[in-house]
């Protein structure tokens, strides 16, 4: 785009004008010399398809000054460069004021105002760029792509919207491969695109670290960080450390200062996964920061106030994370404002022919593929799967799928043995056969074969009994069923 680049030269001295026109065009751009502001306005309402206008400063009727702000104003993608003569200096400054590239004072030399255009039109093309990826993670961090027309579905998208209008704390809940952070990263996308979000007016901007500032184009309005972090991955002596930050020396190994993954989330959102595998002393440390809103690093007396949104979330049930004391009461409270609970795929098979639909598009091109869709047999054997790995697991399906396929339609021969047969279970696995039990010899072969089916997900396994989890922990308990 830099070489061909079209340029508009204004200019009330017409030799001059056809001159710098003449000059661009054997530097390889198109160039075009017109001699008034009102004529250069005229020509970009017919066609706006300008990369920069170069134009003088001094001019009749309409000087350079109003010209550009009259092309700032309605074509804000077009640079621009102002010539000024002796003397006009100050007014050149103002013209940088009012959003000109660049200025150059006459006579100039032609390889000066060559290296200006290179470098406004390089300036043009890396916003143009930061525009394709600020749509792309749009379009990735969308709600659209929480894909699911259900009932259960409808209720999720209600409570992410709602969610986006404040900076609460946020708890998402599911089983594993649900989709909670793409979730997590809706509500953070959404919410700090829209323009600056509101803060907490107990921290003013002198406070807030520098850590969340960059310099250049942002990928939103805020330039909010997103920080996701797995509390159950991080080793439990460590956790701590990575969270909050730690002082030169603080401990064996801390050659140097490290500010946090709280404060590299500052201004932002900081996901916080599998939030109850942290230890007891430090949801008391995190809930501190979340009545504080401020932090101290191992090893320091010092406090950082911190601007973060937390977003936690967690695999495991909460009812009895809260009995066992897996989590704190206190620390519950905090975090869960909003609760957003997403299903599993199992209790959604309605979105499954949508899911199926998004994946194939999301991912033929990586895979070069040809298969465009699955035929009804094999979409009744999907609805009908219990999707132990819930989205995750549908995904990687589709990946196999077309990594393999050769034909446009998968077919029930495409689908693996594995979900096939939990479908569509052959005579010969009958689990009963024709022979006859006693109730409780029965009642232990179907919770061997739900444990088996679930892959020993006892949660799976008690929903697809049609009882509690409780109840099914007595029952293997009273049969002596051995743990997988």
């Amino acid at each position: 785009m830099v070489d061909s680049a079209r340029i508009l030269v204004v200019e009330d001295d017409a030799k001059h004008g056809a001159m710098c026109a003449r000059l661009l065009e054997r530097r390889g751009y198109q160039a075009r010399s017109i001699t008034s502001a009102r004529e250069a306005l005229s020509l970009l309402a017919q066609n706006g398809d300008i990369d920069l206008v170069l134009a003088d400063l001094q001019m009749p009727e309409m000087d350079g000054i109003q010209l550009l702000s009259a092309v700032k104003g309605k074509y804000p993608h077009i640079e621009f460069i102002v010539m000024t003569g002796y003397g006009t200096v100050k007014s050149a400054v103002e013209a940088m004021q009012l959003g000109a590239a660049h200025y150059i004072q006459k006579p100039f030399d032609h390889d000066e105002l060559n290296l200006l255009i290179q470098r406004a039109l390089e300036k043009k093309q890396l916003e143009e760029k930061v525009d394709r990826l600020r749509a792309e993670l749009q379009g990735k961090y969308s709600f659209e792509n929480v894909i699911g027309k259900s009932q259960v579905m409808q209720a999720v998208l209600e409570k992410m919207a709602a969610a986006c209008g404040n900076r609460a704390t946020v708890l998402i809940t599911g089983e594993s491969g649900t989709g909670k952070e793409l979730v997590a990263r809706g509500i953070h996308y959404n919410t700090f695109s829209g323009g600056e979000p509101a803060g907490h007016p107990e921290i003013s901007s002198r406070e807030t670290s520098s850590s969340s500032r960059t310099v250049g184009p942002t990928l939103n309005e805020s330039d909010a960080p997103f920080v996701a972090v797995n509390c159950g991955a991080l080793p439990k002596d460590l956790i701590e450390s990575e969270l909050f930050g730690y002082k030169k020396g603080a401990f064996t190994g801390a050659v140097s200062d490290s500010e946090g993954l709280f404060r590299a989330a500052n201004g932002g959102t900081i996901f916080l996964d599998e939030v109850m595998e942290m230890s007891p002393d430090l949801q008391v440390k995190l809930m501190r920061v979340l009545q504080e809103r401020r932090i101290r690093h191992l090893g320091d007396t010092r406090e950082f106030p911190v601007d973060v949104r937390v977003i936690a979330a967690t695999n495991k049930p909460v009812e009895e994370s809260l009995e066992s004391g897996a989590i704190r009461k206190d620390l519950y409270y905090r975090l869960s404002v909003i609760t957003i609970h997403l299903p599993a795929l199992r209790d959604r098979a309605d979105d499954i022919p949508l899911l199926v639909e998004h994946f194939l598009k999301k991912h033929q091109k990586s895979y070069g593929s040809t298969v465009a869709g699955v035929d009804p047999q094999a979409m009744d054997t999907l609805m009908k799967y219990v999707w132990p790995g819930n989205v995750r697991e549908l995904e990687n399906l589709i990946e196999m799928l077309l990594a393999y396929g050769k034909s446009p339609i998968i077919r029930m021969t495409d689908l693996p043995e594995r979900i096939v047969e939990s479908v569509q279970p052959q005579k010969k696995a009958s689990m009963l056969g024709d022979e006859v039990f006693t109730l409780k010899e029965a009642e232990r072969k179907l919770i061997i074969n739900a444990l088996a089916k679930s892959k020993g997900n006892k949660s799976l396994a008690a929903q697809m009994l049609g009882i509690s989890r409780k109840s099914l922990y007595k029952k293997i308990e009273d049969y002596g069923i051995p743990e997988s």
